[in-house]
């Protein structure tokens, strides 16, 4: 990555930038437009560009697009005062500063050095991913030379931006994440920080405008806003067109941080380690397994906002019911039954669930310690003798594959050390989280309330459908 773009973006830019010999400010002009890093509009450079190309045709006489495309290909052309010696004084659409297009009353122009830039915009629009949008482009400007006026520039201009728009979204890993947090940002008024109740209002309004995002979906969403916002140090301008621009130093942070945060997830996520606990010995269960992959997914949320984590695992698994039985042509009394979420699981529930994860979990530990210490080791306090052989004594009351072969039994939790210990920790931490949750706020009411909030937002979504 660099600069916020991938690595075929970089090799198009570097084609025309060393093909023309373009200076460091032309290079920096250059890599804005692609990302749409230019203020206040980034397709004006394309409508520039338009009306530019409309101007050399009147000029030159072009016939089709081939000539255009001769004048944008022409590295004899990529300088100001070479592109001045060729067209000064030879038509009425030049004049002293530059190239102009009269549109009426009013005109459109450029200076010399401002066609310059156009050209190498012109060079990279032809010739990116490997010639390969070269035809439909090409065809583009038969239509702009047959009538080189402003309405033809305009359409052309309208052309480029699509165009463009399809390369930001292939190439620059940032373009989806700026989409989504504009729509957050909306929301939030421009504020960086956000509360549970704030990821649900969302929420709220998404689904009422028809899109039906999963709440899980639109929390991950909240996570990784919440990420990069603390990566840039404030999200504030994404929520206008000129967003990198107005950042400073985009290249450089956006090359070491979001456009990393953006391309793959961490290797050290929580969901990342609890894929690679062995199968055997059984440390865990599929079903403890669901458990922990359900209560972890929004990390750092478990920790940071347990009342989000509760309110995706109950309400979101009801939400996926939903989809799924729509999707199967199910429709009826049982959609009705699910919108009023009466297999939604309580948050009590659910903090019970965790508690028996973590107890689980903290039992697996010690007998992850027992079998790293020998039972005749030296210099151990009673306390903690008399936990080691309680440890070994819980390995043979286990009945779970794996537990009775100590050679496995060795080799899978020395395999395992260092993902347990972390998912131990953080289960910890998910169950204290909740248990601050319930002294400020008690569960059975919080479920209640949102039992309400989220029945009423799946009737509007799903009923009529389910009836349909």
């Amino acid at each position: 990555m660099t600069g916020g773009y991938d690595e075929a973006c970089a090799a198009d830019l570097a084609a025309v930038a060393e093909g023309r010999d373009l200076s460091r400010e032309d290079r920096a002009w250059l890599a804005r437009v692609v990302v749409g890093a230019v203020r206040p509009n980034r397709d004006k450079p394309l409508w520039d560009l338009a009306h530019a190309l409309a101007a050399l045709a009147r000029l030159t006489g072009a016939r089709d697009g081939r000539d255009l495309v001769t004048l944008a290909l022409d590295p004899g052309l990529a300088r100001a005062d070479r592109l001045e010696a060729r067209f000064a004084g030879t038509g009425t659409a030049v004049d002293a500063r530059g190239p102009i297009l009269p549109d009426g009353g009013t005109g459109w122009r450029t200076t010399w050095s401002g066609l310059a830039r156009l050209l190498a915009l012109a060079e990279f629009v032809l010739t990116a991913e490997d010639l390969s949008q070269f035809a439909a482009v090409t065809g583009w400007l038969d239509d702009l030379a047959a009538a080189p006026d402003a309405e033809s520039a305009a359409s052309f201009s309208r052309r480029l931006a699509r165009h463009l728009a399809a390369y930001r979204h292939a190439h620059l890993p940032l373009a989806p994440l700026e989409r989504r947090f504009r729509a957050i940002l909306g929301f939030l008024d421009g504020r960086r920080a956000f509360t549970d109740d704030d990821i649900l209002g969302f929420w709220r309004g998404q689904m009422s405008e028809g899109d039906r995002p999963g709440f899980r979906t639109v929390a991950e969403h909240f996570v990784t806003f919440e990420a990069a916002s603390a990566l840039l140090g404030g999200l504030a301008e994404l929520a206008s067109p000129a967003s990198l621009d107005a950042v400073e130093g985009w290249e450089e942070r956006l090359d070491a941080s979001l456009a990393d945060l953006a391309a793959a997830e961490p290797a050290e996520t929580l969901a990342a380690l609890l894929a690679t606990l062995p199968d055997g010995p059984k440390i865990l269960t599929g079903a403890e397994r669901d458990d922990l992959a359900e209560f972890l997914r929004l990390e750092p949320f478990h920790r940071t906002r347990p009342l989000t984590t509760l309110r995706a695992a109950s309400f979101g698994r009801v939400q996926s019911g939903l989809a799924n039985r729509l999707r199967r042509g199910g429709g009826g009394a049982d959609i009705a039954e699910r919108t009023a979420c009466a297999e939604a699981e309580t948050y009590p529930a659910l903090a019970e669930r965790v508690s028996g994860l973590t107890a689980h979990l903290d039992r697996m530990l010690r007998i992850a310690a027992a079998l790293r210490v020998p039972a005749e080791a030296e210099g151990l306090s009673p306390k903690a003798r008399d936990a080691l052989a309680a440890a070994r004594a819980d390995i043979r009351r286990i009945r779970r594959a794996g537990f009775d072969d100590p050679d496995r039994l060795a080799a899978g939790f020395a395999a395992a050390d260092a993902a347990l210990l972390r998912l131990a920790e953080e289960a910890g931490r998910l169950a204290r989280a909740i248990a601050g949750l319930a002294r400020q706020r008690p569960l059975e009411l919080a479920f209640a309330t949102d039992r309400d909030v989220f029945a009423e937002a799946f009737a509007e979504a799903y009923a009529a459908e389910a009836t349909a």
